[in-house]
């Protein structure tokens, strides 16, 4: 990605928009104990009920041997824009390097395209300047996961084939083709389908899984094959 011509960190911290007000720590803190004890239950139970070939193949996408996961919080957003920020408290003396990818809720949620030791800077999806590579269920057709600007809940996906069967309900997963996710990291569900006879391509609407109105608490993956070999370019520039 080209670079995003932000020359300093006070630019582009100052250039993000609002700061949002958050509730207190302490409703907060309850509320992800809730949430972290009923998806404790939830994988128990569904470890009950899927393939161990499944299973093996869902947690070698986040093998620890290849993924550094890093939790962080957002601390400025903007949310009104064309090409939407986000501020992250999280850097590189944290561990969080530039093309590091984020998740909030588990989800695809953005990419970091500029870094200072404790914060980061992260092109959301719902920012029109990025794209990103995306596949219809596991194993489906692959197409590019565009924002058009109108909606912070949704996305399209474009370049899918019309002969592709492609319903409503069905799911959008990363492909992991950019290095910047593993495969199969859920994107959203689509929503609406639609083409006209004149069209050679169906246009995938998306409904979200990252939920850019209330987020916050967020994790970013670096994988450290890319780390290593930028740390090996940069030693013969």
């Amino acid at each position: 990605m080209s670079s995003v011509g932000i020359k300093c960190s006070n630019s582009w911290l100052d250039a993000v928009g609002q700061v949002n007000t958050f509730k207190s720590i302490k409703e907060q803190n309850k509320f992800l104990n809730q949430e972290n004890a009923r998806l404790r239950t939830e994988l128990h139970r569904l470890k009950k009920h899927v393939p161990l070939r499944y299973r093996s193949q869902r947690a070698s996408l986040l093998d620890t041997a290849i993924w550094v996961i890093k939790p962080a919080e957002i601390i400025r957003t903007s949310t009104h824009l064309s090409s939407n920020l986000l501020v992250a408290n999280k850097g590189e003396l944290d561990g969080v390097f530039k093309g590091s990818g984020m998740l909030d809720n588990g989800c695809l949620a953005g990419k970091v395209v500029e870094v200072t030791d404790h914060e980061c800077l992260v092109f959301p999806v719902i920012n029109r300047n990025i794209e990103w590579s995306v596949r219809v269920g596991e194993e489906g057709t692959v197409g590019r996961l565009v924002w058009d600007g109108d909606n912070l809940k949704t996305a399209k996906v474009v370049d899918i084939s019309k002969s592709s069967l492609i319903l409503p309900g069905d799911e959008i997963y990363t492909t992991g083709f950019q290095g910047v996710f593993p495969a199969d990291i859920l994107v959203g569900e689509i929503k609406k389908v639609s083409f006209t006879e004149a069209d050679d391509f169906k246009t995938v609407e998306v409904k979200l899984g990252a939920d850019y109105n209330s987020i916050r608490f967020v994790e970013f993956l670096t994988d450290k094959r890319v780390s290593k070999s930028d740390s090996l370019i940069n030693l013969i520039k």
